[in-house]
């Protein structure tokens, strides 16, 4: 569920958090939410628009990107995880890491980053407050301006993320990732703003681009899949023991498939396009904190295994074979 949220009902919305490890999460008090977004500034000084949706707050003209960039940056995490993490900040500051969330409709900024990334919160009357609808975190984000975040040598503008009336981790929305734990999370509010977002798994990187058309490899695609949606997360149909599905492609969750309900053992083949997995490991979406209980999830332990590309100007993703690897194998 998602409003505009007047700040004085904020601690009603905190204290039914159900994030795990929640006790190393601190709502802010009211003297922290009236300091921090009880003054916030009307989008449109900034030639952005925002309107309300069934989803939450929708900002048009924000996330700007200069053309004819590209940014080649490496995984931040230790080599033993597979969670796509880059580091990126303010121009001439220490980065912080940030999360690619292919699931997650918005971006997000732990409340501890936000003064050093000079965030102003947005707003008429009241900031602009959301909750995610991808995890079970019933803690509010409002909605806040970056001048600018870089990805070096990329540029973006007027970024907006939702920054947590919380001090601590970012947990669940966070996705439990660490060494290094993110400060924030890129979700498709960002990522759509690209030509192509590329994660290269087992080479380790992700390559942003602005404007520039993606063609894959010939003789190493495995398999290019539509997009469903043109906006909110990637996701793309599928089958799931011979049923269609929809798949949400999910390179935040550390896991095989998610179900909304318990299967009894392994899913014997779920299929992409011309990608067919068998004998997949399988969670309920509640046992791994996700929501809506309605969609299947395909986590990264799958989607590892390949170079993933996410075609924004095809609404296409490709599935690419890695370097190392001479011959394609379920």
């Amino acid at each position: 569920m998602k409003s505009s949220l007047v700040l004085g009902l904020v601690a009603l919305a905190l204290a039914g958090c159900r994030a795990p490890h929640a006790e190393h999460i601190r709502p802010l008090t009211d003297d922290q939410l009236r300091t921090f977004f009880g003054k916030p500034e009307d989008p449109r000084r900034y030639a952005i628009t925002m309107y309300s949706s069934d989803d939450g707050p929708v900002f048009v003209g924000a996330n700007r990107l200069h053309p004819s960039q590209q940014a080649v940056l490496p995984f931040a995490t230790r080599r033993s995880s597979t969670a796509p993490v880059i580091e990126g900040g303010l121009k001439g500051e220490e980065p912080l890491p940030f999360l690619l969330d292919t699931s997650s409709r918005e971006s997000w900024l732990r409340f501890e980053s936000a003064s050093g990334l000079r965030t102003v919160a947005l707003g008429t009357d009241r900031a602009y407050g959301t909750t995610p609808t991808h995890v079970r975190d019933d803690l509010v984000g409002y909605g806040c301006l970056l001048p600018h975040l870089v990805f070096d040598p990329l540029w973006i503008e007027n970024v907006v993320l939702f920054v947590r009336a919380a001090s601590g981790p970012l947990g669940v929305v966070g996705r439990h990732v660490d060494g290094p734990r993110p400060e924030g999370v890129l979700g498709c509010n960002i990522l759509r703003e690209f030509a192509s977002v590329q994660m290269d798994f087992e080479d380790r990187m992700v390559t942003l681009t602005t404007s520039l058309a993606y063609r894959p490899n010939s003789a190493r695609l495995l398999a290019a899949v539509p997009l469903l949606e043109k906006d909110g997360p990637y996701a793309v149909q599928g089958m799931v023991e011979g049923k269609k599905v929809t798949l949400v492609l999910d390179t935040g969750g550390d896991f095989e498939i998610a179900l909304p309900r318990m299967a009894l053992g392994p899913v014997k083949q779920v299929s992409v396009g011309d990608l067919v997995f068998r004998n997949v490991r399988a969670y309920t979406l509640r046992e791994r904190g996700l929501q809506p209980d309605t969609v299947v999830r395909l986590g990264r332990q799958l989607l590892s295994r390949y170079k993933v590309t996410f075609d924004n100007l095809r609404y296409t993703v490709y599935f690419e074979k890695p370097a190392s690897r001479t011959s394609d194998s379920d």
